[in-house]
C-alpha cells in the first residue's frame, strides 16, 4: 500500500482528518440549502405583499 494511503486509513490522524473534511462539506452543504430556503421564503413572502 501507498505510504500516504496507509497514513491515511490505518493512523488516527488520519480519520480524524477524513472526519473533519466530511464535518466541513456537510456543514457547507448544510448552510448553502439553509441559506438558500430562507432566500427563497423571503423572496415568495415580498412577492405576496406587492402583487403586481
Amino acid at each position: 500500500m501507498h505510504p500516504i494511503l496507509r497514513e491515511i486509513f490505518l493512523e488516527p490522524v488520519g480519520w480524524l482528518a477524513i472526519g473533519g473534511s466530511l464535518v466541513m462539506l456537510i456543514l457547507g452543504l448544510a448552510l448553502g440549502v439553509y441559506v438558500r430556503c430562507k432566500v427563497r421564503a423571503a423572496v415568495r413572502a415580498t412577492q405576496q405583499q406587492d402583487p403586481p
